[in-house]
């Protein structure tokens, strides 16, 4: 990976390309609409209305998936944006650790999801169409997977949240440059 000093920043290769940027902001947009809708889901349980909440959820979290998973073959075959050769080695790594902890988080929380599903009663449900059935239901297992599900919501706020920071980190304090790579517009 290149590095470049923000005062030598190359005109070609330092920022994501446009479908990087959809991506990505098309992502964060879903994982915090999914987020606050699992917590909501998780609210209202048990009252008349909560089974269209968990239809669109699971719906919702299927795109998910489809759309990480185009996430990271998008990434395999498009080369990632070069930083500033000032970072030190530790804030590299740093971000390497956090992006490879994203990108786990973002595949293995639909999974998850999709596993308690199968094993629920209600199966998986894509906007009102109940998917074949591959496992017999089976409500501990169930809870099992949604218990994954669940933990790995919190990793992946935890991670966001880190993620975040640093952006901010380099728009504010470092100014650097590396934040306006994932900003649209900016070139």
């Amino acid at each position: 990976m290149k590095h470049f000093p923000p005062q030598a920043m190359p005109t070609v290769g330092w920022h994501y390309d446009r479908m990087a940027l959809v991506l990505h902001w098309l992502s964060a947009l879903l994982l915090v609409a999914m987020t606050a809708l699992g917590w909501t889901m998780m609210a209202i349980e048990h009252t008349p209305g909560a089974p269209l909440y968990f239809i669109v959820h699971k719906s919702v979290g299927l795109m998910v998936l489809a759309l990480v998973v185009g996430r990271l073959l998008w990434r395999r075959s498009h080369p990632v944006p070069q930083l500033p050769s000032k970072m030190p080695a530790w804030q590299l790594r740093a971000s390497q650790l956090v992006q490879v902890g994203l990108y786990l988080c973002m595949l293995a929380l639909p999974l998850a999801g999709v596993a308690g599903a199968l094993h629920s009663k209600s199966g998986l449900v894509f906007f009102g169409y109940t998917l074949p059935r591959l496992v017999a239901p089976n409500h501990d297992v169930a809870e099992s997977y949604y218990d994954i599900h669940g933990a790995l919501v919190w990793l992946l706020v935890l991670l966001v949240c880190v993620h975040v920071a640093g952006a901010l980190k380099h728009r504010l304090v470092d100014k650097d440059g590396v934040f306006e790579r994932m900003v649209p517009g900016r070139r």
